[in-house]
């Protein structure tokens, strides 16, 4: 009795889903309907992984939408050596500026994002380094990011800055005190 029970709750239940997934009749089927992939066939994504390449007629609008950073001109290696500088002389005051004071005045000279990851991490008696004893390099430099070597009597500092746009203020997003003593 019991196997009789299991047979018909079985088919029972096959005829629910099978009626559940045969297609409605031809005047009920709407005009704006897709058709559903079956079982054989994948449905395909609204998307791919590939880049699209643009027209002749699209490439001066994709080039002025590119983010594909330019090389920097000689105005946005300044600015980028001259913000470096000021977070630099900022960093060598660690050991004589009152903690808050340098804390504070470090945060602004760092981007958003920065100023969360080094917010209550360095603390201004530790730093090593107390005096900048040479001008900048740029190592690299696009017009929206650049990396800058300060040197310092405790060794290298490295900073990177960056800028959202060409026209924006030059922030710094990384810094990188010496490893080593010099």
């Amino acid at each position: 009795m019991t196997r009789h029970r299991l047979t018909l709750t079985c088919a029972a239940a096959l005829l629910t889903v099978t009626a559940g997934c045969s297609a409605p009749a031809p005047d009920e089927q709407s005009p704006t309907a897709t058709p559903e992939p079956t079982a054989t066939e994948a449905p395909q994504p609204a998307w791919d992984y590939s880049t699209p390449t643009p027209s002749s007629e699209e490439s001066d609008e994709a080039q002025a939408d590119s983010l594909i950073d330019e090389e920097a001109d000689q105005d946005a290696r300044a600015g980028a050596a001259a913000a470096a500088m000021v977070t630099a002389e900022v960093w060598v005051q660690g050991t004589t500026l009152d903690q808050l004071d340098w804390n504070e005045q470090l945060m602004e000279t760092l981007t958003p994002i920065a100023q969360d990851s080094y917010r209550d991490r360095w603390w201004g008696y530790r730093i090593v380094a107390t005096e900048i004893t040479g001008e900048p390099e740029l190592t690299a430099a696009t017009m929206a990011s650049a990396t800058v070597i300060v040197p310092t009597n405790a060794g290298d500092l490295t900073l990177t800055v960056t800028r959202p746009t060409p026209t924006d203020q030059w922030l710094t997003s990384g810094i990188e005190p010496a490893t080593t003593e010099q």
